[in-house]
């Protein structure tokens, strides 16, 4: 068997204690490399076993290819010395012949590259690439950009892992190498190539995504078109349609108000809820700016870029939209005239009207908020929000000729039956 090169007490032996056509079990190379991926051995381990597994057998490399690339992935950041032995192995696993080459299901692209050999040894020359502070305009080392290259080539099928794992940094290397990126990267987000392969690589940048312009730019067209794939791309479509709601946000001179109208109404319903929760989400952030925040960009978006039919409209969209009005605070009133023909009577209210409550925007805007709550529940809400008193007293405080109006009536006759106390 191939002596293991440790001994009993876990000590390294010598380089010479090994044989090279000497063979073990793979189950104790396994286990060390899975100690050896760990501090504080991760370093030593790596000056030992280095040369080792350089001087291994294909057939044993591949017997051993998720422990050699988790090795590697482990001491890419802080390996010291034999740095063309690390280029070594990691070109011998991506040449392996590894058997699941493009596998997965639906929701599985990023889970699986991070995971597979070559997805894994992609990320450790990431790593190692960002060891060396690389630089916008820098240009990709002459030992990296050929490896590089070869992931992009879609005519190799288990380079996809790699492919997706490129497609995650797509922004550093943009930065780093424009020139190379455009050349190689870029061109496998054209949804105009394999639908699949475009797939799996929109789901690696969207796996943590950033708005950054120039790549954007880069990329609009793609970019664009990415809405109708919408359902293809699984639990990353989320992501896409907050950097689409953030592009029409703040639009630039990157897209056209008519780009961004389009792209957003070519989302499904379920973009469209994402999209609504990011306005939310966008709005509340604002802090001391919300004001402002409102008056340029949301409500311009609402106007311009949002859905005018309300067929784009379901009830978790509308709950979304809701929770926009109240996000609004002092520009609560112009919210709701703006949002009023999306809004729909919620089945569970409670949360909305208590934000609302806590909002004091009953008090401040009583006609408003009345407008608001006989929208929002309606005969199917089965039971009274927590906080419906409250507003219904914040408004009559407010404007104590209210309890004449029919709206009013109505709430405090539904409060009276279905909460007598």
């Amino acid at each position: 068997s191939f002596t293991t090169p440790f001994s009993q007490d876990g000590s390294f032996l010598p380089n010479d204690h090994l044989h090279k056509n000497s063979y073990t079990p793979e189950e104790p190379w396994m286990e060390a490399l899975q100690v050896w991926s760990t501090e504080p051995l991760t370093n030593r381990s790596w000056r030992y076993m280095a040369p080792v597994l350089c001087a291994a057998p294909d057939a044993f490399l591949l017997s051993l290819a998720h422990g050699v690339s988790w090795w590697l992935h482990s001491v890419a950041k802080i390996f010291e010395g034999h740095e063309v032995l690390f280029l070594n192995l990691c070109h011998r696993i991506l040449e392996l012949g590894h058997q699941d080459s493009v596998g997965g299901g639906e929701g599985e692209v990023v889970t699986r590259a991070i995971n597979h050999p070559v997805g894994l040894v992609t990320e450790a020359l990431l790593r190692w690439w960002y060891r060396r502070s690389p630089e916008d305009g820098q240009g990709l080392p002459e030992d990296l950009k050929p490896i590089f290259s070869a992931l992009c080539d879609t005519e190799i099928n288990k380079f996809r892992h790699g492919r997706v794992l490129l497609a995650a940094h797509v922004i550093a290397l943009f930065r780093v190498d424009s020139d190379w990126a455009t050349l190689h990267l870029l061109p496998l987000f054209n949804w105009q190539h394999a639908a699949n392969d475009t797939c799996a690589v929109w789901e690696g940048f969207l796996w943590s995504p950033q708005l950054y312009r120039p790549l954007i730019a880069a990329l609009r067209r793609p970019f664009l078109e990415t809405a109708g794939h919408y359902a293809a791309l699984g639990e990353h479509g989320r992501q896409y349609a907050t950097l689409l709601t953030l592009a029409g946000l703040d639009r630039g001179d990157t897209f056209s108000v008519a780009e961004l109208r389009d792209a957003t109404r070519a989302m499904p319903i379920e973009g469209l809820h994402d999209a609504a929760q990011t306005l939310v989400q966008t709005l509340e952030s604002a802090g001391d700016q919300r004001a402002d925040y409102w008056k340029n960009r949301v409500l311009p978006y609402l106007r311009s870029i949002w859905p005018n039919s309300r067929d784009s409209v379901s009830l978790a969209v509308s709950e979304s939209l809701a929770h926009l009005c109240i996000a609004a605070q002092q520009a609560f009133p112009e919210a709701l005239s703006t949002l009023q023909p999306w809004l729909q009577p919620i089945q569970y209210p409670d949360y909305v009207v208590r934000r609302l409550d806590e909002r004091k925007l009953c008090a401040q805007f009583p006609d408003a908020a009345l407008r608001f709550l006989n929208i929002i529940i309606g005969t199917q809400t089965l039971w009274p929000p927590t906080n419906l008193k409250d507003c219904l007293d914040d408004i009559r405080d407010a404007m104590p000729h209210i309890i004449d109006d029919s709206h009013f009536r109505w709430l405090s006759d539904y409060l009276r039956i279905h909460d007598p106390t």
